[in-house]
């Protein structure tokens, strides 16, 4: 029995406790794993503010981590996001943002940004130097075979500096335009893109690093095992 009462009046403190401490704080956790971050500290501090949901100064009792982490998981800019109360009274949200690929300007008029995972951001807000994608795109295409062109891309430090652009000719061709260059590196589709990018590497190494970079208005590795190039 009196173990019994030991172990309640110890639930029982600690629960009046937890009634009677207020938020001191929120620590706020920003894991982004490219060189771009969507999401800073300041701005997750704005969105708890204006859904009513700034823990501080409350009964820790009383804050709703979960709601709280229900709400940023469904901001446009956020993958996903942790709250929960640490010991020192306060709340620490971890928060992982999208890390958006590229632009996607079609000749349709869409203007969009995609991220590592295929979907698609249409926040006007953002204003992010990525390789930027024209041409015939619907929003399919570019969530998939798109992105596929770019995660290749930005696997090689040499396309990750050479490319500057990428357009889908009405054909639904993919081209590249070089930095260095008046020509155009014509991928076709995106099947074997890595495959493609490494015998156009070959062929910077091989060829036109002795011919010259103008020689050329175009250069194809569309089909297999093939570097077609097309003088001016």
């Amino acid at each position: 029995m009196l173990t019994c009462y030991l172990v309640f009046s110890m639930l029982f403190m600690s629960e009046s406790h937890e009634e009677t401490r207020l938020c001191k704080g929120v620590e706020v956790v920003v894991r982004d794993s490219s060189d771009i971050s969507l999401v800073d500290c300041e701005m997750i501090h704005s969105l708890i503010g204006s859904e009513g949901m700034d823990p501080v100064g409350k009964p820790l009792a009383s804050v709703n981590t979960q709601a709280m982490e229900e709400m940023l998981s469904h901001y446009p800019l956020i993958e996903t996001a942790q709250c929960f109360k640490t010991s020192g009274n306060k709340v620490k949200i971890v928060v992982y943002s999208k890390i958006p690929l590229l632009r996607v300007r079609s000749n349709g008029g869409d203007d969009y940004y995609v991220d590592s995972k295929g979907e698609i951001l249409n926040h006007r807000m953002l204003s992010l130097h990525l390789p930027v994608a024209t041409g015939y795109i619907d929003r399919k295409f570019a969530a998939d075979d798109l992105r596929r062109v770019v995660m290749a891309i930005d696997r090689s430090e040499f396309w990750r500096a050479q490319i500057v652009q990428i357009n889908v000719n009405k054909d639904r061709q993919i081209e590249l335009v070089p930095r260095v260059g008046g020509h155009l590196l014509i991928l076709g589709s995106a099947e074997n893109v890595t495959d493609k990018l490494d015998r156009l590497y070959s062929f910077y190494e091989t060829g036109i690093s002795r011919i010259g970079w103008n020689k050329y208005s175009s250069v194809s590795v569309a089909y297999e095992n093939q570097v077609v190039c097309k003088k001016r």
